[in-house]
């Protein structure tokens, strides 16, 4: 199996390192608790299948969350109740996460694009929409924005995974790169494996399906990125030459866009959302404050 690299760093990988928050720019951080709890999850029907969902809060924007790679709902504990006093949040566990049913079709990004889909219409949701996406979860609000480009007023990654990694990660040191798809290849638990591999031409080629790639939005984007390293780095994404690389990959990203920042910190590791929760709320009301001043 090829090397999963980000996209299952968000639950299996831990990089431990030190280091000063680095913010190229940002508004001040809200509470990570905050100050209304988003309620229970429930299940809501889409077609046949059930979805487990998290849905609280109210506000001009709805603000949609999409895990990492092999996470559920509980990835953003410690960020949407405090989103939730001026934004409708919706946190939500994909098909075969959580206690969200299992389905059928192959698990491309095309097709976990088009189950949100499903969910906003089943739960009613409105835009427009503030997209935050961690690692996989990252290129999930990218086609989901390339898609319904006139839906979304903004977006905020979260060290999220990016497909010119792993073919620019191979150019690097190839023989340290199949090291690590050994590596991962013991990581990943059975039953994200097909998902992989439907994943696998993205990460051999370094693009995106044609049906997820067209040209996404010019709204107020935030990408942050954890350049936190491990003392002992166990693979070779975590060495400073990888660790620059992502860090590099992302600012080139963000040139597509007019308001694009990024937010880099070394003190969390992959789950900056668990780690540093106030820098992702802090984001989060960014892009909503830049989104306010475009809107009529």
């Amino acid at each position: 199996m090829k090397r999963c690299a980000l996209l299952v760093a968000a639950a299996w990988c831990s990089l431990a390192a030190s280091g000063p928050v680095l913010v190229k720019s940002g508004a001040p951080a809200a509470s990570a608790s905050g100050s209304v709890p988003v309620r229970a999850a429930d299940r809501i029907a889409v077609g046949p299948w059930q979805v487990q969902a998290s849905i609280a809060g109210s506000g001009r924007y709805t603000v949609i969350f999409e895990s990492g790679f092999g996470t559920d709902l509980r990835a953003w504990r410690k960020v949407a109740p405090a989103l939730a006093a001026g934004a409708r949040t919706v946190v939500y566990s994909r098909a075969g996460h959580g206690a969200s049913d299992a389905r059928p079709e192959p698990r491309t990004i095309l097709q976990g694009s088009r189950e949100l889909d499903q969910l906003i219409a089943a739960a009613q949701l409105k835009p427009p929409f503030i997209l935050v996406g961690h690692s996989y979860g990252g290129l999930l609000a990218r086609a989901f924005a390339a898609r319904h480009p006139e839906q979304v007023a903004g977006m905020v990654l979260v060290d999220p995974s990016n497909e010119r990694f792993n073919p620019a990660l191979r150019k690097l040191d190839a023989a340290r790169a199949r090291e690590d798809d050994r590596q991962f290849a013991a990581i990943v638990p059975a039953k994200f494996q097909p998902e992989l591999q439907q994943l696998q031409p993205v990460l051999d080629s370094g693009k995106l399906p044609a049906e997820v790639d067209g040209k996404l939005p010019d709204v107020p984007v935030v990408v942050l990125t954890s350049v936190r390293q491990a003392d002992k780095p166990e693979f070779f994404l975590e060495t400073p030459q990888a660790v620059a690389l992502k860090r590099a990959l992302h600012a080139d990203f963000l040139r597509q866009f007019r308001d694009g920042t990024q937010v880099v910190t070394a003190n969390s590791g992959h789950n900056i959302q668990l780690e540093e929760p106030e820098l992702v709320i802090a984001a989060v009301n960014k892009v909503m404050a830049a989104a306010d001043k475009r809107m009529p």
